[in-house]
């Protein structure tokens, strides 16, 4: 899962949430997500190619900039909800578990190893946090490539900061930490992620009124939160973010702005750090 293309992605039950069904592991979007383009400076170029077989995603081909696949996502589902997705160029596969209508776990496994369990808890039918311990501290440590399993979650300075801590430590045989949500009526208007009391983010959000194309997409990685396409669960399209990180008593305070064109009431372009990406629907 070396890419973006999730954090918990669940539902939310929204009598206008026209972008999804009523039930966790399912992802109905109105608008299909078809093909995206990315222009990082450089030139435009294919990034991902989604297949559909009627209203399930099967299938997500990830190319690189010279224009080949990098790897495959495959999507398998079981009564209708996804239960398994499975990068076989990396050995990768995270297993999802569902506790009646709501998604309760994500596990994560390269070659067969559990190396990261996610649970997930709610709060009056809504997302309000969730717990996640890393089994494999050499894995989670690992910054080398893409393949970093915290940066399925956060974004790369909480990384960096966490792996801070886990340094002044280094005997410690696992990692956990826990990210809290609070929302403003469909969107999640903040995240909270605490570890060890001694590092703490904060991200408070911002919204367009148009329909987030990604919202309720439960896939591969858990990173969308902040850095991928969308913010999780949220039912618009995030326009800014203010982080708020506190270390060891030092307290950082940081604005980022994302731009958007639109095709009626779904993201046509996405623009942010100076990266452009193009969205097809069908």
């Amino acid at each position: 899962m070396k890419k973006t293309t999730t954090l918990f992605m669940t539902l939310l039950l929204s009598a206008i949430a026209i972008t999804s069904c009523n039930k966790d592991g399912v992802y109905n979007p109105k608008e299909k997500i078809d093909k995206i383009y990315v222009n990082a400076g450089s030139g435009k170029y294919l990034s991902e190619d989604w297949t559909w077989d009627n209203k399930q995603l099967k299938t997500i081909n990830y190319y690189n900039s010279e224009g080949s696949i990098d790897y495959t996502e495959t999507f398998t589902y079981t009564d209708k909800r996804l239960s398994q997705v499975d990068n076989q160029e990396d050995g990768e596969t995270v297993k999802y578990t569902y506790d009646n209508r709501r998604l309760h776990q994500a596990s994560f496994y390269t070659n067969n190893v559990l190396y990261m369990n996610c649970i997930f808890e709610y709060y009056e039918n809504k997302l309000s946090d969730i717990k996640v311990t890393i089994t494999d501290v050499d894995k989670g440590l690992n910054t080398k490539g893409v393949a970093n399993p915290l940066k399925y979650i956060l974004p790369e300075q909480s990384v960096k900061s966490i792996e801070n801590v886990l340094k002044e430590n280094p005997t410690r045989s696992l990692i956990y930490f826990e990210i809290d949500f609070a929302w403003d009526g469909n969107n999640i208007s903040e995240m909270g992620i605490e570890m060890d009391d001694k590092y703490e983010m904060l991200y408070v959000f911002e919204y367009d009124n148009k329909l987030n194309p990604f919202r309720n997409f439960l896939g591969s990685d858990l990173e969308e939160t902040l850095s991928g396409h969308g913010v999780y669960k949220s039912k618009n399209n995030v326009v800014s973010y203010t982080s708020i990180k506190t270390e060891m008593g030092i307290t950082l305070t940081e604005s980022h702005y994302i731009s958007y064109t639109y095709d009626g009431r779904f993201p046509a372009t996405r623009t942010a750090d100076n990266v452009i990406e193009y969205f097809e629907y069908e």
